[in-house]
């Protein structure tokens, strides 16, 4: 297939969701994860989310075991504090670089993670607060946060991103995220997971959505910590839900019932034409440098990140003016539901040069040519290779 795009699809994500209007102000209106806490003011962007395998699981006696490759609370974890996978500037006069990039941390800290909801933000109270699990309607069990406090929980680094983000925003963001799976939540209380077609999950603020009840299997979270600490408000104080392969229009904050129902589920977003499965599509982003900046003469670190939810990247490739494709150098990876972070060396004489950068994940999938995703105009999520245009003086 000819590596080429559509032109007449040229029109920026950006353009296409502020033409619609109220609908695509909420979208899209949050802060940008890595590029918001990596990137230089002068190049960061400005986006949002609307609103994740293997996985750990707990044994009947509470004791942590592990069922997959991801990270589970008694195995070693990054901090938001640790020194970033992807080099960065130094300042040591003997470096190679001419520009030498941002630090971008495996872990984005809890103020930098990107934030957007459906509503304003509701302020619960820890004291009253319930978790209600209902089977058809009909209350099945209820968990105050103290109680979720004192379980025996488990660890899970898990990537977060936008359903309307895209380059100008690039609304991602990775956290280590601590609760128990649906299925294990359950089970504190002797109960199995009710036969049923679909899960009604509804929020505190009055968002809500659907999930086909097969996502349990995968399994789905419910999560009170992030980072270490108890969520903070803005992103779903007292807990929210993580649903691996999904984007954030399926993760609820301010969860207030998980209903187990018998016909599908149409949500606030999915109500509004969004994709009702809304499935993670391959994108790669470029983190540094930003689009239209001015750089030094010599070796740039081009560095960025590449994600395709339960579907592990496999490859990131970078193509200068157009050029063939180059490998990357995948700095950090953790296999499925977490991003990678990759950089690549580009040495960079006078002149204008356009930057593009693509991802490949595990299945084949690749992110589409166009920078703007293969249709900018679908409410499906962004599945473009970013580019960028830098000039070099």
């Amino acid at each position: 297939m000819a590596e080429s795009y559509d032109p007449v699809r040229q029109r920026t994500r950006r353009q296409v969701l502020v033409a619609l209007g109220g609908l695509a102000a909420v979208a899209c209106d949050g802060q940008a994860g890595a590029a918001a806490s990596a990137a230089p003011k002068a190049d960061a962007g400005a986006g949002g989310d609307i609103g994740g395998g293997d996985t750990a699981a707990a044994s009947d006696s509470g004791a942590a075991i592990e069922v997959g490759p991801v990270d589970t609370a008694t195995a070693e974890l990054p901090t938001a504090t640790d020194a970033p996978a992807t080099d960065a500037a130094t300042g040591d006069a003997a470096s190679p670089y001419a520009n030498e990039g941002v630090a971008i941390s495996p872990l984005t800290k809890n103020p930098d993670h990107y934030i957007t909801s459906c509503c304003p933000a509701p302020k619960p109270d820890a004291a009253t607060w319930k978790l209600q699990f209902l089977d058809r309607g009909k209350p099945l069990t209820a968990f105050t946060l103290a109680e979720l406090e004192a379980l025996a929980a488990l660890d899970r680094e898990h990537t977060l991103e936008c359903i309307g983000t895209g380059p100008g925003g690039q609304a991602i963001s990775n956290a280590v995220w601590r609760g128990l799976p649906v299925d294990k939540l359950l089970a504190t209380r002797g109960l199995q997971l009710p036969k049923a077609a679909y899960l009604k999950v509804t929020a505190l603020d009055g968002f809500s959505t659907g999930l086909p009840a097969t996502d349990l299997a995968k399994p789905l979270w419910v999560v009170w910590r992030m980072n270490g600490e108890p969520l903070p408000t803005d992103h779903g104080f007292p807990a929210r839900m993580l649903v691996p392969g999904r984007y954030g229009m399926k993760n609820p904050k301010w969860l207030a019932t998980l209903d187990f129902v018998d016909e599908p589920y149409l949500g606030y977003w999915e109500k509004l034409g969004w994709s009702d499965t809304a499935l993670y599509q391959p994108n790669a982003f470029i983190a540094y440098p930003g689009d239209k900046s001015t750089l030094k003469v010599g070796l740039t670190r081009v560095q960025g990140t590449a994600y395709a939810g339960s579907d592990p990247i496999a490859k990131v490739e970078v193509r200068v003016n157009g050029g063939a494709w180059q490998p990357a150098v995948l700095d950090y990876q953790k296999g499925p539901d977490v991003w990678t972070l990759w950089h690549f060396d580009l040495p960079l004489s006078a002149g204008t040069w356009t930057i593009q950068a693509r991802c490949t994940a595990q299945s084949g999938k690749a992110s589409d040519l166009n920078p703007e995703g293969s249709d900018p105009m679908a409410f499906e999520g962004y599945d473009g290779s970013m580019q960028v245009s830098v000039t070099v003086a």
